[in-house]
């Protein structure tokens, strides 16, 4: 089978890195970095451990891990403490609500499609575009 592009696994892991990244670093995890840094923790209390440190867990995967593989520094890495932060969103914090937010509230779809994103980006790793690559790391 002809391929369209020559380097479409690692045009696929740009894509996938910069938007899972973006919107991970940018959509949630600076929220939290902020929240944690006002001193304002609204967070929930879970396995028995402190809102202040479930929040600074959330922030450092959304945050420091979601730049990493925004960037393509050790994805494969970076892409745990995401898919399981995200597992633990679905599993605790939305296991009540709805798989679809068809009515625009709360569900577990995001959760659960930054999970799929994360997961995919494990297994496809940083690609030929990323600073992996460009260390030869990649």
């Amino acid at each position: 089978m002809r391929t369209l592009f020559k380097n479409e696994k690692d045009l696929a892991a740009l894509i996938l890195r910069l938007g899972f990244g973006f919107f991970i670093v940018f959509g949630h995890g600076l929220g939290k970095l902020q929240m944690l840094l006002s001193g304002n923790v609204q967070f929930p209390a879970l396995f028995g451990i402190s809102p202040a440190i479930n929040l600074t867990l959330a922030m450092l995967a959304e945050f420091i891990a979601g730049i990493m593989i925004l960037i393509g520094l050790r994805t494969r890495l970076a892409s745990i403490p995401l898919m399981i932060t995200m597992a633990v969103a679905v599993l605790t914090v939305h296991l009540a609500d709805p798989l679809f937010a068809a009515s625009g509230g709360a569900s577990k779809e995001f959760a659960l499609l930054y999970f799929l994103g994360f997961a995919g980006l494990f297994f496809l790793g940083s690609g030929k575009y990323s600073v992996d690559a460009y260390f030869g790391r990649g």
